[in-house]
């Protein structure tokens, strides 16, 4: 009895972090990961934050520079453009257990 209880906590315990993360739907290779889309975060960012006409003015600077530089296929340098205008913002990357590169938008405390 207690090899059995012993093997539902260890299984219970090897499948909870894979499962923290959501499912992931097969039939589309994009949604395999859970990264935001390149700009979607500033887009939506942008419009709640309320920056200085300055800082507004160098995020708009750096998301056009994102576009640019995703349109020539240059997506490390797009993202750190973006992850430059998310710190003007207030916001710093939180990177999670999901898989190589994944990560999410979080608030800054100061």
């Amino acid at each position: 009895m207690r090899k059995l209880i012993l093997g539902l906590i260890l299984s219970t315990l090897v499948v909870a972090p894979a499962l923290a993360c959501g499912p992931r739907p097969a039939n589309n290779p994009a949604a395999q990961t859970n990264i935001p889309p390149l700009g979607a975060s500033l887009d939506d960012t942008i419009s709640e934050a309320k920056p200085s006409p300055a800082d507004a003015a160098k995020v708009k600077e750096l998301r056009a520079k994102m576009t640019k530089l995703a349109a020539i296929g240059k997506q490390d340098a797009a993202r750190d453009a973006e992850a430059e205008a998310m710190r003007i913002l207030g916001y710093e990357k939180a990177y999670m257990r999901c898989g190589p590169g994944t990560f999410m938008w979080r608030k800054t405390l100061s």
